[in-house]
């Protein structure tokens, strides 16, 4: 079940989908937030507080202070989304007039480098965003964890890789995040004679 004014779960959407939404990101900055949320499969609070001493050639390092579960998780950074680093790192040094120190934040708030910008700009840009994408409703800012689990079970990754990018310790709690397709339900109803 789609999201519906805040109840349900977060619609996930295709590749496709996700690269026409990082179209429509309004800023640099909530494009960037956008990617490491679609590769990392990390939460929005998590990507908003990482500083840029958390992101190496190989992996981003949510550190347990600012995850959910109180663990540090080290997602690998594939070539995407290393190119987008590189573009964003270039993007931060011209706005902020120099490079960043391993401390600064990523996305520093509209007060300075020591604060993050928040979630409720983030959900704010994302839904201007699906709405000038024409993308379905049901979309929040959970979906980038979804899509992430949804599209690599259906490309045959497991459960215990998806986990090495979302940090759910349970597998029974992850399955609920893949979404399971009509085409999907389709091909389960035909293999029985449905």
């Amino acid at each position: 079940m789609p999201k519906t004014n805040g109840a349900g779960q977060a619609t996930t959407i295709t590749p496709e989908q996700m690269n026409t939404l990082l179209m429509a990101a309004p800023t640099p900055e909530w494009r960037f937030a956008w990617q490491v949320m679609r590769f990392t499969g990390s939460r929005v609070t998590e990507t908003l507080r990482l500083s840029w001493g958390a992101i190496h050639s190989d992996r981003i390092v949510f550190i347990k202070s600012t995850t959910k579960t109180r663990t540090t998780r080290e997602p690998r950074i594939g070539d995407r989304l290393a190119a987008e680093v590189e573009r964003y790192r270039g993007h931060w040094i011209k706005r902020h007039g120099r490079e960043p120190r391993p401390r600064d934040l990523v996305f520093p708030g509209r007060f300075g480098l020591g604060e993050p910008l928040t979630r409720q700009a983030c959900d704010l840009a994302l839904r201007q965003a699906c709405q000038t994408a024409g993308l379905p409703s049901g979309m929040s800012l959970h979906s980038f964890r979804r899509s992430l689990a949804t599209t690599m079970v259906q490309s045959g990754a497991s459960l215990m890789t998806v986990s090495r990018f979302t940090g759910h310790a349970s597998l029974g709690q992850l399955r609920r995040y893949v979404d399971v397709s009509p085409n999907d339900e389709m091909s389960a109803l035909e293999a029985i004679g449905g």
